[in-house]
């Protein structure tokens, strides 16, 4: 094909000149057509490009700033139930941990610091116990000093209610937890016993286990029971081994407390005022009636606060101490917190030699200002009444 303004180009005729031009325009036109297609192609993959690069930096930005949220908890009833309780008592001196669906039931006397106390498993809460367990803790203030001869005694009696068929073994030495006792076991009683005896503080502790029912789950009942009794604490006594605690629980003002049995209640404990308190008792010993502890209650009706009660009687005290001395009380207002509530204790105040704690507390028929007064004796006597306030409890 010649080119064009070529000296061939020139000869030609112009039929062929005009043949020649028509093929270089239709060879130009598909040369456009081709290069508009392929700019067209690239212009498109570029913007499908960046858009594509925008896409994935906010995904980026989305995943960064937005953590995935955390899936809800939802509590169930059963994940608040309560599975297991805890049972304490200082006059048997006892404390252990069981499951909370077994039943207890405990019986004692505070004077002489003995008593039972028993928790129960029955399958399918059968009243009649057909299959089951049970832990039983009984605690004896005896006069038999010899836990040998106390076990055998209580071996004998076992066997008098036990059928021929029943197996006993010997009496021996072992461990009950975290306490040495001697120990035997019964098999085929209507069940299985296995029992501990152990001498603490003065008393003897007879702790038993016992289980029956198909075999299938015997041992799923010795493995509870084992449990239980691993938890058992024996609890020191608070005050000298000859003595028992009495137990108080004032209903209007929910006030409770233990205090010596030996104490009497007849007592001549100052009070802080002329004041009229209601006296819910006065603990002290039968040789010094002056000396001891009285508590007592009096009730914050309508505009009357504690602060403002309290402040009332400390004016009071002082005045009465600068009638009966002749000068001014030079006493101690401390404010505290005595067993879990407000408190303010007085001290100097009180020109018959007392202190006085100023309790906030709340009875069955409203707020109360608690009095606690204590006018020390001996040396020993100081112990017994630090004792007695620690025992003090509020709004049971």
């Amino acid at each position: 094909m010649e080119k064009l303004n070529s000296p061939e180009f020139e000869n030609l005729s112009i039929q062929q000149k005009e043949e020649i031009i028509l093929h270089h325009k239709r060879k130009f036109i598909k040369k456009v057509a081709v290069a508009i297609v392929a700019v067209s192609a690239l212009i498109a993959l570029t913007v499908f490009g960046l858009k594509l690069r925008k896409e994935l930096i906010q995904d980026r930005v989305r995943f960064v700033s937005n953590p995935p949220a955390e899936a809800p908890v939802i509590v169930t009833p059963d994940e608040n139930k309560e599975t297991e309780k805890e049972y304490s008592n200082t006059t048997l001196q006892i404390s252990f941990r069981y499951p909370a669906e077994l039943k207890l039931t405990e019986s004692f006397d505070t004077v002489k610091g003995e008593g039972k106390v028993e928790v129960l498993y029955s399958k399918d809460n059968n009243p009649e116990f057909l299959e089951g367990y049970k832990v039983t803790i009984t605690v004896f203030s005896t006069k038999v000093r010899d836990l040998n001869q106390f076990a055998t005694t209580r071996l004998e009696a076992m066997k008098l209610n036990c059928p021929e068929t029943a197996t006993y073994s010997e009496i021996k030495e072992g461990m009950m937890g975290q306490y040495g006792s001697l120990n035997f076991q019964i098999d085929y009683c209507d069940g299985y016993f296995r029992n501990y005896y152990i001498s603490f503080g003065e008393k003897f502790f007879e702790i038993s286990r016992y289980y029956k029912g198909d075999i299938g789950f015997r041992q799923q009942y010795e493995t509870a029971t084992e449990e239980i009794i691993k938890t058992i604490t024996l609890l020191p006594q608070r005050f000298d081994v000859s003595e028992f605690l009495k137990s108080v629980s004032d209903v209007d003002s929910r006030v409770t407390f233990e205090y010596p049995s030996h104490l009497v209640n007849n007592c001549l404990v100052p009070m802080p005022t002329d004041t009229l308190y209601r006296v819910i008792l006065s603990m002290c010993e039968e040789a010094a009636k002056e000396a001891g502890v009285v508590i007592a209650v009096f009730p914050l009706k309508k505009e009357a606060t504690f602060e403002s009660v309290t402040q009332t009687e400390i004016n009071k005290m002082a005045d009465d101490f600068f009638a009966a001395k002749g000068y001014p009380t030079q006493g101690n207002i401390e404010r505290f917190e005595f067993n879990g509530e407000t408190a303010v204790k007085v001290t100097g105040y009180s020109w018959k030699d007392a202190y006085y704690i100023f309790v906030n507390s709340e009875g069955v028929r409203g707020n109360e200002l608690v009095l606690i007064g204590v006018k020390e004796g001996g040396a020993d006597f100081k112990t017994t009444i630090e004792t007695i306030l620690s025992s003090i409890k509020f709004r049971q």
